[in-house]
């Protein structure tokens, strides 16, 4: 593993990865933000990390996030304007707290990749796409996986607490999967469990919220400046879909329910570990008294 490089050596070899790389810079991986490097003080810009992308949105495979929370290097190729780039993030430790740095070099005419037929640059970044997503999809449900949860909830509470809106966050499982499982095997199990998944999909904002598959058939919701009652009727409406769904294993009509706990955070300074510990004993109240139930 490589250790956090220090403010003190990113200084003295700053104007040399500038001659190497197209781009150097180094960012707040938890704000999203471009950091300036001046008289010695690292300051955070208005600059988001992610528009370098042409895109609006914060990427779903932060490698920056990855380095910051492993204090480790990270490697990805990025593509933008034709152009193929290979990322790297190493995480730099300064007096206050860790940062980012990142360095692009574009690789479009020097990088071989894998063993298929790319015709063109098209194909390379549906390639990559491929590539990312596998890093933070989950295999059975395509929804988000748990390193996901790892590095964009913390990113979700840093800006529910600067915009000072309200986040909430839906632990949920399936009542019946063990009962599934015994009686009709684990590929049933597993295709009820990629059905579940698919219904919370559906059941949220997709510009604003997002879903992932937390382990075994328990998920989590993030619901973007969302209160706590605004949650529950959310859960509600989620649970009672299920409920109402009828779904078939052979000749055997099966109903699932599920049960839900709910954490939401207004302004406390809570952690993305304390939001999941909260939410998970609440689906633990919502299951040990009789399941189908929403606690919050």
């Amino acid at each position: 593993m490589d250790k956090a490089i220090m403010l003190e050596e990113l200084e003295l070899h700053l104007d040399f990865f500038k001659k190497m790389y197209q781009a150097v810079r180094t960012v707040d991986p938890s704000k999203k933000k471009v950091m300036d490097y001046h008289d010695n003080c690292m300051k955070g810009t208005e600059a988001t990390c992610y528009s370098y992308w042409n895109n609006n949105v914060i990427c779903e495979n932060c490698i920056s996030m990855r380095a910051y929370l492993n204090k480790d290097t990270v490697y990805k190729l990025e593509y933008v304007a034709d152009k193929l780039f290979m990322v790297t993030a190493m995480p730099i430790e300064t007096a206050d707290c860790i940062v980012v740095l990142e360095l692009l070099k574009d690789v479009t005419n020097t990088m071989l990749i894998d063993t298929g037929d790319y015709n063109n640059i098209h194909d390379i970044k549906n390639y990559i796409c491929n590539m990312n997503d596998k890093v933070v999809k989950d295999d059975l449900t395509n929804l988000y996986n748990r390193r996901f949860i790892a590095e964009r909830l913390p990113v979700d509470i840093i800006k529910s607490t600067i915009s000072e809106k309200p986040i909430s966050i839906i632990m949920t499982d399936i009542d019946q999967l063990k009962m599934i499982n015994d009686i009709y095997g684990h590929i049933e199990g597993d295709l009820k469990v990629k059905e579940y998944g698919s219904i919370l999909s559906n059941s949220v904002r997709g510009d604003n919220d997002w879903v992932a598959r937390y382990g075994g058939d328990e998920f989590l919701i993030c619901l973007n400046n969302t209160d706590n009652d605004t949650a529950y009727q959310i859960a509600e409406r989620i649970r009672k879909d299920i409920e109402n769904n009828i779904s078939s294993i052979g000749d055997n009509d099966i109903k699932i329910t599920g049960s839900f706990g709910i954490c939401t955070v207004d302004r406390e300074k809570i952690t993305a570990e304390e939001m999941i510990r909260i939410a998970d004993k609440k689906l633990y109240e919502a299951k040990s008294s009789g399941k189908n139930k929403v606690c919050r």
